[in-house]
């Protein structure tokens, strides 16, 4: 018996089949896994703050520009938050065309397409915070078949696209940016299904109607993000590699699909023409020179976010993060042995395909910040295509080794850590009001400050910070407070019939201003990383 079972163990063990249906047992647990991704989704909704990115995306969903309200609101008068918060609120003098107005005057670097169908989804349903963030939430839903789908074009495996569609339902990361009011879900499934509808229309290059498809999805991409040009770069490099290089009628549908999506984007291509000192100065955050170190820090913080989020961002303290290495290094050493592990055991059309997916976006962000100096392969929401390539890979090599392997038990157990990993995360992650992705000093102490005004009888809040800050805090506000919005350098004349006057976040010009030429005391009466609300009192 002893002597039968090391034959037994020793005998070879066969890859993954091509095609290869997943057990009963194993689509049962994936269907229980995508039931609970799609709840945390959905689950509260509005309980996070509503952070100042969001809050431009109300402005354009309702028409305004910035200009326009800051003239209205920053004028010194007393204001009520309902007053505040209109500008935030759909009007009927405010159509499509001042949603497309706004953008193109002071973002231009964000495409039209998600707020054209956010501005129809408000009109709807309501524009409140959670009937917003519920249209992120329902177009994540579309992720899941096109992942399988390109899964499917892409190994033959419907294994691992049972396994890559549990992997992305229960991702701290995309459940976070699938509960946002920005256009990263849209962004996400444009990518797959671009790549998707790229890998059949090579499998059927003498389908017109696959190119015709794949050319429709780049355009969608291209107005969900600019970035996915570096998708379409990314899938111009797969397609010549694989071609050898060589002019033929694959290689020249893909660029006459290309070339068709980027023709349709030259409207908005014009547009971001003439508006771009406005798009450098909107973005110009992104530039802002970091060490190495927190750089480094960044990368690993991201990428560990597939399947493990703690809630910890890279400004907080090291000994906050230290701990955490225990949890985000072995992830990183999966994800290598994934992409190794693909490029070893897959044929040149599928590990190709997922390191130019990748690679490129990688490389167009991470050498600027090397060479110039800046944050943005740091900005968790830009490396999407990288991370749905590590997820593609990370899916393959948990579908064969749980499949066909002689450490099947090993890796069921790997598989459970990570979807056990995502649950956790998102437990976690669905009970805070602030998250590391909500703009962290910007809205991080926001929730206790408007308590401590919120507790005041009759308050009134002076304040010369940005018009999305302002906002933001504005969503967390009682109506019977009171605002007295100023621009530097102009200082308010302050009225007496307030219980309370508090200072948030002012400038040193309004805050020594108040205090010499109103004879005001300022106190802190709320101290973060930094003061952010004074009490004044005479």
């Amino acid at each position: 018996n002893r002597t039968l079972q090391l034959k037994i163990i020793n005998i070879p063990v066969k890859p993954m089949q091509k095609g290869q249906r997943p057990s009963t047992q194993l689509r049962f647990l994936i269907i229980v896994i995508l039931v609970i991704g799609i709840f945390f989704r959905f689950f509260n909704l509005s309980r996070k703050v509503y952070w100042p990115d969001e809050t431009f995306t109300s402005l354009r969903i309702a028409g305004y520009t910035k200009t326009e309200v800051v003239e209205k609101l920053y004028n010194g008068q007393v204001i009520g938050v309902e007053y505040l918060q209109n500008y935030q609120r759909l009007n009927s003098e405010k159509g499509i065309w001042d949603t497309i107005k706004g953008l193109a005057l002071e973002e231009p670097q964000h495409t039209p397409f998600y707020y054209l169908i956010a501005r129809g989804w408000a009109q709807l349903f309501g524009d409140s915070v959670a009937t917003i963030r519920s249209l992120s939430a329902w177009i994540s839903l579309l992720a899941f078949p096109c992942i399988y789908w390109l899964c499917i074009e892409l190994f033959n495996s419907p294994v691992t696209g049972w396994v890559a569609i549990a992997l992305l339902s229960i991702s701290p990361f995309h459940v976070l940016y699938a509960q946002e009011a920005r256009p990263s879900s849209l962004w996400t499934v444009a990518i797959l299904l671009s790549s998707a509808a790229l890998l059949r229309a090579m499998r059927q290059s003498k389908n017109i109607a696959g190119w015709g498809i794949y050319t429709a999805t780049v355009i969608v991409s291209l107005y969900s993000f600019l970035f996915s040009g570096l998708v379409m770069i990314g899938h111009g490099i797969y397609v010549f590699a694989i071609e050898r290089f060589r002019i033929n009628k694959t290689v020249i549908a893909y660029l006459i699909a290309s070339c068709t999506g980027i023709l349709t984007l030259a409207p908005w291509g014009y547009a971001v023409t003439a508006n771009l000192a406005q798009a450098t100065t909107t973005t110009n955050w992104s530039g802002t020179k970091v060490s190495l170190f927190i750089l480094l820090t960044m990368w690993a913080g991201n990428l560990s976010r597939l399947f493990f989020d703690s809630g910890l961002g890279s400004n907080d303290s090291l000994i906050k993060l230290l701990p955490l290495i225990t949890v985000i290094l072995p992830i990183l050493l999966l994800f290598g042995y994934a992409i190794g592990f693909v490029i070893r055991q897959t044929p040149k059309s599928v590990w190709l395909f997922i390191l130019a997916l990748g690679s490129v976006t990688f490389l167009a962000l991470v050498l600027p910040d090397l060479i110039l100096g800046g944050r943005r392969s740091g900005v968790a929401r830009y490396p999407i295509p990288c991370y749905l390539a590590i997820q593609l890979a990370v899916s393959h090599l948990i579908a064969t080794h749980i499949t066909h392997h002689r450490r099947q038990k090993l890796w069921r157990i790997v598989f459970i850590a990570l979807l056990t990993g995502g649950i956790l995360s998102c437990t976690i992650s669905s009970q805070a009001q602030v998250w590391w992705n909500k703009g962290p000093e910007r809205t991080k102490y926001n929730p206790q400050i408007a308590q401590i005004v919120n507790r005041a009888a009759k308050p009134l809040i002076i304040s010369d910070a940005k018009l999305d800050i302002v906002q933001s805090l504005g969503y967390l506000l009682d109506p019977k407070v009171q605002l007295q919005l100023v621009i530097e350098p102009n200082i308010p004349k302050i009225a007496d019939n307030f219980s309370d006057i508090f200072l948030y976040r002012p400038s040193r010009t309004l805050r020594s201003g108040i205090e010499q030429a109103q004879g005001y005391k300022t106190e802190p009466a709320y101290q973060g990383s930094e003061i952010w609300l004074y009490r004044l009192s005479k």
